[in-house]
């Protein structure tokens, strides 16, 4: 036997269990599985040829050849842990032996995997185990058992409606994909033999670890509701987590248990991302659910409005500390910019950006909103207020490398020529906030390539889920478009300011902006030309494709996040004088018309955009074309009711 072939073997043996042992790390049992049998089928082919070729000129039989090739690549691997100087064959026992280590080792693989798989969650006991007695002193009403019962049916739904994965990129987005069903009921059982041997297999083979959730409702002596919540580990029966949470109603006491138990679940998931959860007891996940159901039947604009201020007072309870869930800051933030509350929602983008600098959707956001803040027209009645927000902003945003001050400085507030009744940032602050979103444009931009996207796939398990949306070309597309787009109304703004370097690195940017409206001529003459030659140029808009672009080269983008952005860009050009309006309605048009456009009512975002203010000045007829769009869409989203028929 040569040692060729004992140290090939032994090298394959290691490289094999080191490759196992590494996808149940970072996979599912599912993908172990997979591996496993690839590698299998493609272990025994190896054997099979090796079999067929030695001894030469041996018949032509895979069977045998398999078996020939099995028993000398099974010598050669217990040559080494031989005593005396041959090896014998294994033999039928031997083989015996052989396959029942296999089976074992790939055994404790799959219990390996599934120690670093999220725990499920078993609610089959979840509406037992309370009696039905009515509370002392109480005549009327439900009972605790009632209520139990009521709180369970409430917990089946409410578990399994916790959507924490990826919000929408733009303030008042429909789409929000759920992170998982943790809700999971248990329970299968065979009959006769095959039953047996389920349930021997079921006993002797690894299962995932389940948490069995158990419930007692009492009612408070001033109406309010107590809920104790037990977290079992099923197969030992001890205890993982118990908390009492009160409220005031039982719909609220079902949102906070959902989201504490939750939270429970997630901390133990490696597959969940950090922004997800925060609190120890949950209770951000449990008030953001509470804050997405409240909904109201919507007549008139106000109505909205009414009910994003409820949504804000709601989420403004856990949101002051630094321990909580990013999604959750976000979502609030989203709120704030559709109430022209830009100042707050910074604030929060930035606490977000310093404690999760993975979450790319609020860095991205982060970008934007610093984009609107320095906007020249962005006023504020506040000094004080926008101060102290900004020395916040701002040491986030140092602590993170983004900005080279600390806090705002003494100039960084002026006021505007209106007699000191409003106030806006100096040109030098609004340098520092637009190269900040600047720097963060480009990182996501990079991030958001095919190789970036497929190692942060491989290598981040808890942001698995997220990038491998990522993979289909219209969803990276989009976003980095969209990114790309930013980027260049960026520098435009930039350029405005006097930076006579803006204009690094938006060639791909000119592309898009092109792909939106025809061309990027208004935009390239700001941005490579002197300020003493720009004037109104630029064809009429013309439609363009919505497809993925395969080749750099071609005209057309998928991105509803970059034609909103172009849109954003004209209306700062327009307001010099140096685009046409057109332009801005071809591009929200597109942005609005989009297949995948996430915005749900976009009147209510663009009217409070600071980018598109100031063409909503007292003056309606300077811009016709943009506030007539504008009436359009606000008819769209809140239909007028119809005049009641005469006579009736």
């Amino acid at each position: 036997m040569g040692f060729m072939l004992i140290w090939v073997t032994w090298a394959v043996f290691a490289g094999v269990a080191v490759a196992l042992g590494v996808t149940g790390y970072h996979f599912g049992v599912r993908t172990v599985r997979a591996v496993a049998g690839l590698t299998a089928v493609a272990l025994a082919a190896v054997v099979t040829g090796y079999g067929l070729r030695h001894p030469a000129q041996a018949p032509p039989d895979l069977a045998n050849a398999f078996t020939r090739g099995a028993d000398q690549v099974a010598a050669a691997l217990f040559r080494p842990l031989w005593l005396g100087h041959g090896v014998p064959e294994p033999g039928r026992a031997g083989w015996i032996v052989i396959c029942l280590a296999i089976v074992l080792g790939y055994r404790e693989l799959e219990a390996w995997a599934l120690r670093w798989q999220a725990p499920v969650l078993d609610t089959s006991k979840l509406g037992e185990g309370q009696p039905s007695i009515r509370p002392e002193g109480a005549a009327r009403g439900l009972t605790d058992g009632q209520r139990h019962q009521q709180l369970a049916a409430e917990l089946e739904f409410r578990l399994a409606a916790i959507h924490i994965r990826s919000p929408s990129l733009l303030p008042g987005g429909s789409r929000t994909n759920a992170l998982a069903a943790i809700a999971e009921h248990s329970g299968a059982s065979g009959g006769g033999l095959a039953g047996a041997i389920i349930r021997f297999a079921g006993a002797v083979w690894p299962k995932p670890r389940r948490l069995r959730l158990q419930v007692w409702v009492e009612s408070g002596g001033t109406g309010d509701t107590r809920v104790t919540v037990e977290l079992v580990n099923a197969a030992s029966g001890t205890a993982v987590a118990t908390k009492t949470v009160a409220a005031s109603t039982l719909d609220e006491a079902a949102s906070m248990v959902a989201g504490y138990v939750a939270r429970q679940v997630f901390a133990r998931d490696p597959a969940t991302p950090a922004w997800c959860y925060g609190l120890s007891d949950g209770r951000d996940l449990g008030v953001l659910q509470l804050a997405r159901q409240e909904r109201v039947d919507v007549a008139a604009a106000g109505d909205v409005d009414r009910s994003r201020r409820e949504q804000i007072e709601i989420l403004r309870q856990v949101t002051g500390g630094d321990r909580c869930a990013g999604l959750v800051r976000y979502e609030l933030a989203q709120l704030h910019e559709l109430g022209q509350g830009h100042v707050a929602a910074l604030r929060l983008h930035a606490l977000d950006r310093e404690q999760y600098p993975r979450f790319f959707r609020g860095r991205y956001r982060l970008a934007m909103s610093l984009e609107m803040i320095a906007n020249p027209g962005f006023a504020f009645p506040d000094p004080d207020y926008v101060r102290g927000v900004l020395d916040q902003v701002l040491g986030s945003l140092h602590r993170c490398g983004l900005a080279p001050i600390a806090e705002c400085p003494p100039d960084g507030i002026v006021a505007r020529d209106d007699g000191g009744k409003q106030w806006i940032l100096s040109p030098s602050l609004d340098a520092v906030l637009l190269e900040a979103a600047r720097r963060e444009l480009r990182t996501i931009r990079r991030q958001l390539t095919f190789p970036a996207v497929a190692w942060a796939t491989f290598r981040r398990r808890d942001e698995r889920a997220t990038w491998r949306q990522h993979w289909r070309p219209r969803v990276r597309q989009g976003f980095r478009d969209g990114a790309d787009a930013g980027l260049l109304l960026v520098a435009v703004r930039q350029r405005l300011n006097g930076d006579r370097f803006a204009a690094r690195g938006c060639r791909r940017a000119l592309r898009i902006a092109a792909a939106v409206t025809g061309d990027s001529d208004p935009i390239a003459a700001v941005l490579r030309r002197p300020p003493s030659e720009w004037r109104l140029t630029g064809r009429p808009p013309r439609v363009s494709e919505d497809r993925v672009r395969w080749l750099p080269w071609l005209h057309r983008t998928v991105s509803w996040q970059a034609a909103y952005a172009v849109a954003c860009l004209y209306s700062v050009l327009v307001q010099q004088d140096l685009a046409r309006e057109d332009r801005i309605v071809a591009s929200l048009r597109q942005a609005v018309g989009n297949r995948s456009s996430e915005i749900e009512r976009p009147y209510d975002w663009i009217s409070h955009d600071p980018d598109f203010g100031p063409l909503q000045g007292p003056d309606p007829g300077k811009y016709p074309a943009f506030t007539r769009f504008l009436a359009e869409q606000k008819l769209l989203d809140y239909p007028e009711p119809a005049p009641a028929a005469a006579g009736r």
